[in-house]
């Protein structure tokens, strides 16, 4: 499959949008992402240094947020769309508003990588790797379309904007590009990337969960299955929920439901076979329950002690 070029963005209807999307494949084309063997000075930071908690070297950190939604949906690549200021499907209590070319699983697998790699810098400060690093962590090859295929990936992220908003609090949590600078050297390949502190929110105690990097990678190309991954996993208890509402909130262009249906049966054997899952079922009244097993995040084993200690609590005032 072809990367997107310049007759995709000529495709898109609004005008601002499609002018805005011309100019980054034109730039793209015309290699202006290069830039001196130095990457540039760093923008003044601010007076409190923000970072991203440290995460374990077998996992990667998924926002919660972005996991129960359709910000990264289950599409291939030949489906993206372009869209502008879209309120995409999300959980009860957010809003998640975006503009851009539609991200999928291979683009939350890169965030993830890009996270991961600026866990020890400030944000904001540039964060300099190298192309083959991050391919070779993304399970990728690293040959010369491999390479093209990834100055894509981080564009189409750079380029994209989202909004996401607690509608209990009524406070914007993010509101900027994903990634907020980035440009190429071409001769070495490595990339010089900034990240906005204003993500330092999404990726909490109690808003991010880890994800096992190995059984991520081996779901490779099972976009279904990657998304159900996230969405599971970032729950510390999962409950029933109606398998109508997966289809929203994982972004499937399935438009009857007894077709995700029989996608998301597979989906679940493959959560299963790599051991992301014991076992799973479709209730009565078209509800699926899944059996995760005993194994929880760090982050996920406080929040159920929590509960609990407050059901005890509550039990003892009775």
């Amino acid at each position: 499959m072809s990367p997107p070029d310049e007759s995709h963005a000529n495709s898109v209807e609004d005008p601002e949008l499609r002018a805005s999307f011309v100019r980054l494949y034109r730039t793209r084309e015309n290699h202006q992402w290069a830039e001196p063997t130095s990457p540039p000075p760093d923008p003044p930071l601010p007076a409190k240094i923000i970072q991203f908690p440290l995460f374990p070297d077998s996992t990667r950190p998924v926002s919660n947020a972005m996991a129960r939604s359709a910000l990264f949906s289950c599409i291939q690549g030949k489906d993206r769309r372009f869209i502008k200021d879209v309120f995409l499907a999300t959980v009860e209590g957010q809003d998640i508003r975006f503009t851009g070319e539609q991200l999928n699983q291979d683009d939350h697998d890169l965030l993830m990588q890009l996270v991961f790699m600026a866990q020890y810098k400030p944000l904001g400060s540039s964060i300099v790797v190298p192309a083959y690093g991050i391919l070779q962590a993304l399970g990728r090859q690293c040959g010369g379309k491999q390479y093209r295929e990834l100055r894509d990936d981080i564009a189409r992220l750079a380029a994209s904007t989202v909004i996401i908003r607690d509608t209990v609090t009524a406070r914007e949590k993010f509101s900027h590009r994903l990634i907020a600078g980035v440009t190429q050297d071409e001769k070495s390949h490595y990339w010089i990337y900034q990240l906005d502190p204003d993500l330092r929110s999404l990726y909490g105690e109690m808003s991010h969960t880890l994800i096992d990097w190995e059984q991520r990678l081996a779901l490779k190309g099972k976009d279904l299955a990657r998304w159900l991954q996230l969405y599971i996993r970032s729950h510390a208890k999962p409950y029933a929920v109606k398998v109508a509402t997966l289809r929203d909130l994982s972004g499937s262009r399935a438009k009857a439901l007894k077709n995700f249906r029989a996608r998301l049966r597979v989906a679940l054997n493959d959560l299963v076979t790599i051991g992301e899952l014991v076992c799973w079922e479709i209730q009565p009244h078209d509800l699926l329950l899944v059996d995760r097993g005993p194994a929880v995040s760090g982050s996920q084993r406080r929040h159920l002690g929590r509960n609990r200690e407050h059901g005890l609590r509550a039990a003892g005032s009775r």
